[in-house]
Formats: C-alpha cells, structure tokens, sequence
C-alpha cells in the first residue's frame, strides 16, 4: 500500500507541474484548470468525487486546491476533505513547493481534523510532504515524509489520543479507555517496512473483557521499540514499563507503584512466514522481591510456547505468596499462610512439557494460621529432570509442628526424576522419640493425581507429651509401632497394617485407619480400634472418673469423625470373663455410669452407702452404637428389664441398670459432659 500510495502521489505531482506550466507568464494565458474525477482507486483504497483546482496567483504563484467527497480505507471512511495550498510554485531548482498549506477533513474515524500541511517535489525519486499541527478530537499529529530514490522515511509524533476513537477495532465486549502519545521514526524500502524507532506512552488506561476476568485500572505505562529491522524475519528490542494502576487477570490481582514499576524487557526475532517468534533475552523485574531472565520461543500460528529457559529470583516470598499462590488456593487450607524468606531457581521447558526445574529455598518460616501445620528454618536445593540423568537434592528444617504436636528438626535427601520422587531413609524427632519413614516415594506428579506411599515405625512415643500437646486428660506410656505401608493418593491417607499402642496396662490395637482430605475443611476420619487387657484403675485415674479396679476389653467398630465430630461407631466395652484383676468400684464412678445410662445421678453420698467409699461388681460392659442422629445403648441383659452396665457382686450390691435402649445422640452428648471430671471440662 505505502508503493501504491508513493506512484499515485508521483502521478498527482506530475499532473500539478503540468498544470502549473500552464500557469506559468511564459505560457499560454490560462487564469484557472479544474480536474473532476468520479473514482480512483487503489490497492485497498477507493476515492469517490475527486476535485482539483488550479488558479493563478500573484508573483509566479498558484493556489491549489484538492477535494473529494470520501476516502475508503481499511474498511473505514473519511469524508469532506479539503485539501489548499495558496502559495504553490516552482524554485530555483524546478522543485514544486508548498510551504502554507491547510488540510481539513469533515469527518472521520476521529471525526474532524484540520492542521497544516506543506511539501517539496523535486520528481518522482525525490520529494517531502509535512503535516504539522494537525488536530482531531483534542488530539494532535506531526507527520514528515521525505522519499530519496526508493527510500521513504516517516516521522511522527501523535500527542493526547483518546482510545476511545478506536473503538470500532476494540475486540467484542472489550472496553478501552486513556490516553496515548506515540513518537516514532520509520524507513520502508521498495515499499515494504525497513527498519525503525517507536515510543508509545498511555496515561490513565483501563480496560475490561466483557466476562470481567481481564481488568486494568488507571494504569500508567510506556511501550519502547528500539533498533527494530525489518526484512524476511522482524528484529528488534522492546520494553514495557508499567508504572502506576491495577491488574486483574483471573485469578490474579497485581497493584503497581511509582515506587515499585515492573518492567519486562526482550530482544529477539519475528519469523512471519513461519509464525514465530525467538526471544534471545528476556528479563523481568516487579518491584523488589520478583525478577528474571532467560530465552523463548513461541509458535504465533497456534500460540503454544516451544522453548523456555527462565532463570528466576524470589526475595520476599511474602509478596510471592500472596500473589502468585494464594489466588490458586482460595477455599483450601493453603489459602491462610504466613510465610517469609528467600527463592531461586531455574526452569526449563519445551515439546509442551516442563523438562527440568531447580529451586533453592533459604531462611524460611511458614505457618498455616489456623494451626494447622507450621516449618521454621527451612531451606533446600531442589533438582527435578524430566528425562536427563538424576541429580541430588535436600531438604532441612529446624522444627516445626503438625496441629498442636510439635517435632524437631529433619535432613532428608532425595532425588526427583519424571514424576517420582525417592526419599532416602529420615528420623524425625516427635514427642521424645522418633518417627522413621523409609521406602517413602512420591508418584503421579505429572499426571495430576500425585500420591505418596512409604514404610514407617513409631518408637518410644511419649503419650504423656501427646495428651498435653491435644489438651487431652494426662496420659502415660509409650507407643511403639511398626507400620508395613502407609499411602496417600486423591486426597485420601490410608494405613495397612495395625497401629499398636502399648498404655494403660493393656494394648490398644488400631486398625484400618484412613484419613480424608486430612488438610481441608471437614476431614474424615475412619477407623477400627480393639482395646485388650487395659488396666481400668489406669484408665479412671487418668480421666479421673472415679476409680474402677479390674480389666478392660472391647472393640470400637466403624468409627468416623467429620469435621473432628463424632457421627458414627459401634462400641462394646466390658470385663473380660476370668479377670485376673480385682472388681471394684468407687461412689463417684458408679454416679457417672449412672448419669451415662440414664441421664440421671443417683447421688450414692446422700444415702446409707455414703459410708462405702467403693463396692464390688461382678461385671461391667456397655453398648453404644451410634448411626445417624441415635445411639443405641446395651449392656449385660437384666431378666427384669433393662440392662445391667453395672452388676454388682456381694453385700452392699449394687447394680447401675440402663432401661433406655435408644437415645438421641445430642442427649447423650449432653450426658457425657455432666458427667463430673476433676479438673476438666467435656466438650
């Protein structure tokens, strides 16, 4: 278009010299020529109404005016355009001047314009046009043509542009707004763009998609191209500083200061045959914590990024955090962190697939705020390759915590290779003894189901530690165990094998145990758990309920807890037959057994037995199974009735009777916390 428009200004000046030689003292007398044309047109362009004057003026002059009713161009149309040059002539040199020309259009696409124009032809190789002063919409344009023997360079200088004006270009459903101001410093060859310059400045921009996912507000921004060529391939560099506003691109939120700009710099390569585009640099920085560099190269045809090596910095993972993770956790147990220190690292991508990734952690704390879980002095460097060799990598902290349990500190290393990673055999120090995890391997990293899966023991866990950690009654013992297999996949924890707690005299053996969603919302808990030869005296000293002597055995099937609440079990709880322990039991134990049954106390120290501090029994057992919004009570069946929770044995006898076989769960509840704990308060 630039070649058409070059010939048909070359044409039009040929026609004026021709005209103007008419004009001329030397020839014939002729006072005015006028020119009509119904069309002309071009590549791309049509020009409806043509209009030329040509009249003599005063010391070799002539004024020339040019009209026509309407240019269509790139699908848009000017009208009413009045081109007037009083004062064109010849120089010394045979050049066709125009030094106080005026342009006005009527209507346009920034609807209407006016300003200065003036231009030199010397002939078709050789000749300048300048618009100056050229006004449209509070707008204002700087325009200077030169073209030397197949050479045109243009420069241009647009100052206080209302986006607005080009709305009929705006994407559908988007909307713009601010001001630009463009400066630039352009050279085609032969027609075709050659090389250039261009700043570009907008003040105040806004912009919005019509879903409202992409937003920006009163953003301040400048857009530089610097030695850009242009040939078979575009080359150039290009910077974008954005210094002022606000940016949402779902989920993301970013606010920008004067004080804290992010700039994005890149050097490189456009190959438009072959769609695309190699950046051989490119950097980034965003305020002080966030920066980069590295190479690119994208295919433009399908966008898709083929090659990838960024190299990056993190030195407040406070800002990272809260802006780059946390939008992509919101409603997660992740979405409440604190967490501060430093990163680094290096990735690598290519074939549509991440091909390696480094990453150096240092001086880190994080907390989840909810108590949750919580790290001090972590650091690590991390090595992960999709398909080149293995590389070691390390991970260190110096404490931390897992709810209300606190644990020491930890080395591990590993290697991480395609979608596995190999830990080598840790201890982890907790509760005065030690966790030991080996065969531990994480899985499924690439395709979006991760897991984990090891071996683990227990050893010398201190319970008395862990009841005080919970806030639990004092409990003593140790808890060793040794766990064949532990798994973690689609957000469910299971356990295979048995879990063997050594306390309370007795072994409590648990068993099927599996854990949902353990860091969300409403975790559920499930599990089975056998209670053999427990030490009851033990038991009721701790929980100080009231003493019992003798054993204690039972089950505690299908056990599930939502959201840490108990919805579902089936318990049976009794003496085992040939105890080998004695059967007693004390006042205040049989009026809690008694509330539990009944909902009622039988207040034993307001009677004749107040004198008794304990009684003897002969069985104790009871029933609970709860399902849905009941729970179902049992015990030793009574011939007369109800069931026995108690049975007593010898004189003075006494027997605790449940007769309430169904009780709703909520009523229990309220049961178990009247219940009278020293120094305690049921929940």
């Amino acid at each position: 278009m630039v070649a058409d428009a070059a010939n048909g200004l070359t044409r039009w000046y040929r026609g004026l010299i021709c005209c103007l030689m008419l004009l001329a003292p030397s020839a014939w007398a002729v006072d005015e020529l006028q020119l009509q044309m119904q069309r002309i047109s071009g590549i791309d362009w049509t020009l409806d109404g043509l209009e030329v004057k040509i009249a003599a003026a005063p010391e070799d002059r002539a004024i020339v005016s040019l009209g026509a009713a309407v240019l269509r161009v790139a699908g848009q149309e000017i009208r009413q355009i009045l081109l007037v040059c009083p004062e064109a002539g010849m120089d010394m040199n045979h050049t066709l001047v125009c030094d106080k020309g005026n342009l006005e259009i009527g209507a346009s696409p920034f609807n209407a314009v006016t300003g200065g124009v003036s231009w030199q032809y010397l002939d078709a190789n050789h000749w300048s046009l300048k618009l100056e002063g050229l006004h449209f919409s509070r707008a204002g344009l700087k325009l200077q043509l030169t073209y030397d023997s197949g050479r045109l360079g243009a420069r241009f200088s647009l100052q206080n542009f209302n986006l607005q004006l080009l709305h009929a270009w705006f994407p559908p459903g988007w909307t713009f707004g601010g001001s630009a101001a463009i400066e630039g410093d352009w050279v085609f060859k032969d027609g075709a763009l050659s090389a250039g310059n261009a700043q570009m400045r907008l003040k105040d921009f806004s912009y919005s998609s019509e879903d409202g996912l992409q937003v920006g507000e009163a953003l301040s921004l400048s857009l530089k191209l610097e030695d850009a060529t242009f040939s078979k391939e575009w080359q150039g560099k290009l910077g974008l500083q954005i210094s002022q506003g606000q940016l949402y691109a779902d989920p993301f939120f970013v606010e920008i200061s004067r004080e804290k700009p992010a700039e994005i710099d890149l050097q490189g390569m456009l190959d438009a045959d072959v769609q695309r585009l190699e950046l051989t640099r490119l950097s980034f920085n965003y305020g002080d914590w966030f920066s980069g560099k590295g190479a690119m190269t994208v295919r433009l045809s399908a966008p898709e990024v083929r090659e990838l090596d960024l190299a990056f910095q993190v030195a407040d993972l406070t800002q990272a955090y809260g802006t780059l993770v946390q939008p992509l956790v919101i409603g997660s147990a992740l979405d409440d962190m604190s967490i501060t220190g430093r990163a680094h690292g290096r990735v690598k991508y290519s074939a549509a697939e991440l091909q390696g990734l480094s990453l150096a952690l240092k001086q880190v704390q994080l907390e989840q705020n909810a108590g949750l879980f919580g790290l001090a002095g972590l650091a690590a460097e991390i090595q992960w390759q999709r398909s080149e060799g293995q590389q070691p990598s390390w991970l260190r902290w110096d404490s931390g915590h897992l709810f209300k349990v606190d644990f020491g500190a930890l080395e591990a290393g590993f290697t991480a290779h395609a979608g596995n990673i190999i830990v080598q055999p840790l201890t982890l120090p907790v509760l005065d003894g030690q966790l030991r995890l080996q065969d531990l391997q994480l899985n499924g990293l690439l395709d979006g189901n991760p897991g984990w899966q090891a071996r683990a023991g227990l050893k010398d866990i201190q319970l008395g530690i862990l009841s005080r950690s919970l806030g639990w009654p004092e409990l003593s013992g140790g808890l060793q165990a040794s766990i064949p297999r532990l798994h973690y996949q689609d957000a469910l924890l299971k356990m295979d094998g048995e879990l063997l707690v050594d306390v309370f005299g007795g072994k409590v053996v648990v068993d099927g145990l599996q854990f949902e969603d353990p860091l969300g919302v409403a975790p559920v808990l499930e599990t089975s758990v056998r209670l053999l030869d427990l030490d009851l005296e033990q038991v009721t000293q701790v929980f100080d309920f009231g003493r019992i002597q003798g054993s204690l055995e039972g089950y505690i099937h299908d056990l599930q807890l939502v959201g840490w609440q108990v919805t579902q079990f089936d318990a049976n709880l009794q003496s085992p037959l040939n105890d080998r322990r004695p059967h007693r039991i004390s006042q205040r134990a049989i009026d809690n057994l008694t509330e539990l049954g009944n909902g009622a106390s039988v207040n034993l120290s307001a009677t004749m037995l107040r004198f008794f501090e304990d009684f003897a029994y002969d069985r104790l057992a009871l029933k609970i199974r709860l399902h849905g919004a009941v729970a179902e009570l049992d015990g030793v069946p009574n011939p007369k009735g109800g069931y026995y929770i108690v049975k007593g044995a010898r004189l003075p006898r006494i027997d605790v009777i449940g007769r309430n076989h169904r009780v709703a769960w909520k009523d229990m509840l309220s049961r178990i916390r009247d219940i009278r704990f020293d120094d305690m308060i049921v929940e």
